[in-house]
């Protein structure tokens, strides 16, 4: 098999790198359009520096509510998550998600999102179970 002669093979390159920059791009547009991009926004207005790969889900639910898969016992998470402008509607249906973001040994950050928007969003000590607002630390 014969190599292929200098035009053909200035051809491909062009071709190839044409195509790596085509997909380059469209990476940065959906990454910059996720919804976890915009999570992550949000959550940095705090002073906090997460990306969407700190992000990982934990769990999720369709058709339901925050209220029903986690029961009772929200009024203290619901009143932090107000307190820092998210919307806390634990009623509302829809496909619920939950994420977090291990910020050190001990602290997480818990983000119940229905329908992809953030619902609750608070920070809790994983060994005593002890929640408070972000920004708040």
């Amino acid at each position: 098999m014969n190599a292929p002669d200098k035009k053909t093979r200035a051809t491909l390159l062009v071709i190839a790198g044409s195509l790596l920059l085509a997909a380059i791009i469209w990476l940065v547009v959906l990454e910059s359009t996720s919804y976890t991009r915009k999570v992550c926004r949000m959550i940095n207005e705090f002073g906090y520096h997460i990306a969407p790969n700190d992000l990982y889900t934990k769990g999720y639910g369709d058709s339901t509510s925050i209220e029903k898969l986690l029961g009772g016992g929200l009024d203290e998470v619901v009143s932090q998550s107000k307190a820092c402008g998210f919307p806390a509607d634990i009623e509302k249906v829809g496909r619920v998600e939950l994420m977090l973001w291990n910020m050190d040994d001990e602290k997480v950050m818990v983000i119940w999102l229905t329908d992809r928007a953030p619902q609750l969003v608070f920070i809790e000590n994983s060994s005593t179970g002890e929640t408070w607002p972000i920004g708040d630390n």
